[in-house]
């Protein structure tokens, strides 16, 4: 089982799919494959799923794991992509979760995003506990929206950078693309402060480690989680901040194109989501309610 899984992996790394989603694709297949041991009593092997497992499956996780839409249909997702790379490779002849739905979820909400009386307490934290290096980090994600992966790749040659203006490319971002982000201010002023003091070494990474090497994109995750601990913050992590741009873009007043091309988004519906309110914005308008009885 665990060449399969090996197999599996190594033929989304093929397809250019992102470290991570790779790594939670496999976790989600395991997660299947340890219930479908245990429930059926057999060994796990492609051959031996029905559609009647999948629907147990997808049961299991809403009644007794009362697993929330979004869990249960990331893995029913991770399993039809491992079934449709079965039946390519001639393991199955049938796609056993072909008929299969996922959960439709009774609210859809934009996903969750800080406003600014949240932003502000982060990124004085870190101005306050942190290094330039971590300022400009987290001012950066907030600032442009970059994907933490493509963060963690940028080069100093992909930063052109002014007193008035700057500009950073991803020269590789999602599904291949490239896109350049205009820097603001903000953005700007905190990355020229990092760069008085980045270490000359020669791995040319924009963000240097301790080790004098490019920060991984782990690593940039458990820094904003950190900083987000210290200003009160439960549950922020790069892609918070990547959300809490393209809303926070659109709640004043900018049209989907112009998101979407910042985002690096190639469909207009992926951008439309945070037109959507998310949890914050129904407690408040309730809130409202309130106020005027």
């Amino acid at each position: 089982m665990a060449d399969l899984f090996s197999d599996f992996g190594e033929s989304l790394a093929r397809e250019d799919k992102a470290d991570k989603t790779i790594e939670n694709y496999l976790r989600d297949l395991r997660h299947f494959s340890y219930w479908f041991t245990q429930t059926n009593s057999e060994g796990f092997s492609p051959t031996l799923i029905t559609p009647l497992d999948i629907k147990d499956y997808r049961r299991y996780l809403m009644v007794q794991l009362r697993a929330k839409p979004a869990t249960v249909n990331r893995r029913l997702a991770a399993l039809h992509r491992f079934c449709l790379w079965a039946r390519g490779k001639g393991l199955i002849t049938d796609d056993p979760t072909e008929a299969i739905k996922g959960v439709e979820k009774e609210r859809h909400l934009a996903p969750k995003s800080l406003n600014r009386n949240q932003i502000h307490p982060l990124i004085r934290a870190t101005q306050r506990y942190g290094n330039r290096r971590d300022v400009a980090i987290v001012q950066l994600l907030r600032n442009t929206g970059i994907r933490v992966s493509e963060l963690a790749n940028l080069r100093l040659s992909d930063l052109a950078i002014s007193d008035r203006k700057g500009r950073i490319v991803v020269r590789w971002g999602k599904g291949g693309k490239y896109r350049e982000i205009d820097l603001n201010a903000d953005a700007r002023q905190a990355i020229g402060d990092y760069l008085e003091v980045r270490p000359n070494v020669s791995d040319d990474h924009l963000f240097i480690g301790q080790r004098g090497t490019g920060l991984s994109a782990r690593a940039i995750e458990s820094l904003v989680t950190k900083y987000a601990g210290w200003a009160g913050l439960q549950r922020v992590t790069p892609h918070v901040l990547r959300h809490t741009f393209g809303k926070q873009l659109l709640d004043a007043g900018e049209n989907l194109v112009t998101v979407a091309t910042l985002m690096g988004h190639s469909r207009l519906d992926t951008t439309a989501i945070y037109t959507r309110p998310n949890a914050q914005d129904l407690e408040k308008a309730v809130e409202r309610l309130a106020e005027t009885e």
